[in-house]
């Protein structure tokens, strides 16, 4: 109906970008990017991975699979968490849930969803027998509508007048229920794009409806469907990774500048590996920004990084692109790469070497908008 074109992720297709009239994918990236930074946006994300964890245990047992605590979540509220494989190295991202007593429930990536709980009941069956936990896949029982943008207030509002959806009411990373006529939705103030945002579950058989009276509430502001292409420019103008495309296996939360989500007063898994020689290294790969010199230029993804631009060959590669994009809101090209000693090279300038020509980019921090998350929190 809106002129989606599909691509595969997963195990499922969801929307890529979704053309008018005349337009190429390109202009309409830019186009649903402009929407979701300037007006209000819409998302399907129901192909998140879903998982709940229920059990007199289940704190017990997040707090070991993930690599920050969640002791002081209070029922009602989320938190992003980061999970790592015996060797330090990030597995996958989330949001984790409480949603009662006893009862949370964990979102994985859209392609790590099978693979995810497969590690959480291999470590519960055969290394924590003795925790009382049940998980459980609800992958395909919600619907899940994400609604972004500096008016999303405005539609959600709209949806649920008897809500009180202000900041201070209804603050991020915080969940609340109410109906939107007799349909239920389960609402998250939570954000993939750095704007203030939210997240609309509902029963999936719910989920053709409530997409429809949220494309009817917005309609009057313009309301703009976006796909997995604008959601990607959107989470990197924010420098907010995606497991498998700024990780690849050997990419620990340190490389990443996400100390913050390692906790230091627990244990979990992977935390031995940490300490290792090899993962402190000070010339590991590290998570940086690139502006390209000529804010035209597109830098390929995978394309890989050299110190000097006419270097003896074969030339040292000292990086590589993980993405890649034209941004509506910059008005130019940027990009995220993995650099080694990356944070030492701020400011530098580092160069691709492409087939028949160089492209010569500035190394930045790796978050190119709303640095103090005043938008987020609005």
């Amino acid at each position: 109906a809106h002129g989606a074109a599909f691509e595969n992720v997963g195990q499922w297709k969801r929307p890529w970008y979704f053309a008018r009239e005349g337009e190429d994918m390109e202009s309409a990236v830019l186009r649903e990017c402009r929407a979701a930074r300037d007006n209000v946006a819409v998302m399907d994300v129901s192909t998140l991975g879903k998982i709940e964890i229920q059990g007199p245990d289940a704190l017990e047992f997040i707090n070991r699979i993930y690599t920050n605590a969640f002791d002081t979540l209070k029922i009602g509220s989320c938190r992003y968490g980061l999970m790592c494989k015996v060797d330090g190295m990030v597995f996958d991202d989330g949001v984790v849930m409480h949603l009662d007593t006893d009862r949370w429930l964990a979102t994985t990536t859209t392609g790590g969803a099978a693979a995810v709980l497969d590690w959480m009941e291999e470590w519960l069956q055969t290394e924590w027998p003795d925790l009382r936990v049940r998980l459980t896949s609800v992958t395909d029982q919600w619907a899940a509508i994400a609604v972004v943008g500096p008016r999303s207030r405005n539609v959600i509002h709209a949806l649920f007048p008897q809500l009180a959806s202000g900041p201070d009411s209804f603050p991020f990373m915080t969940i609340r229920e109410a109906e939107a006529g007799a349909i239920p939705v389960r609402l998250h103030r939570i954000t993939f794009s750095g704007e203030l945002a939210y997240e609309l579950w509902t029963p999936s058989w719910y989920g053709l409806a409530l997409w429809e009276a949220v494309m009817a509430a917005g309609e009057p502001l313009g309301i703009t469907p976006y796909g997995t292409e604008a959601m990607h420019v959107l989470r990197a103008e924010k420098g907010y990774i995606i497991c498998g495309q700024e990780t690849d296996g050997t990419v620990t939360p340190q490389d990443l500048g996400m100390n913050w989500i390692v906790s230091k007063k627990k244990t979990f898994v992977g935390q031995r590996s940490h300490k290792r020689s090899d993962a402190m290294r000070p010339d590991r790969k590290q998570l940086v920004g690139l502006l390209p010199i000529d804010g035209t230029d597109l830098l390929p993804e995978g394309a890989q990084l050299v110190a000097e631009p006419n270097g003896t060959l074969p030339t040292r590669m000292v990086g590589h692109v993980t993405s890649s994009y034209r941004s509506a809101t910059l008005g130019r090209t940027f990009a995220l790469a993995m650099v080694q000693s990356g944070r030492e090279r701020l400011g530098s300038t580092i160069y691709a070497p492409l087939n028949g020509h160089v492209i010569a980019a500035t190394v930045t921090e790796p978050i190119f908008y709303d640095k103090d998350n005043i938008r987020r929190d609005s």
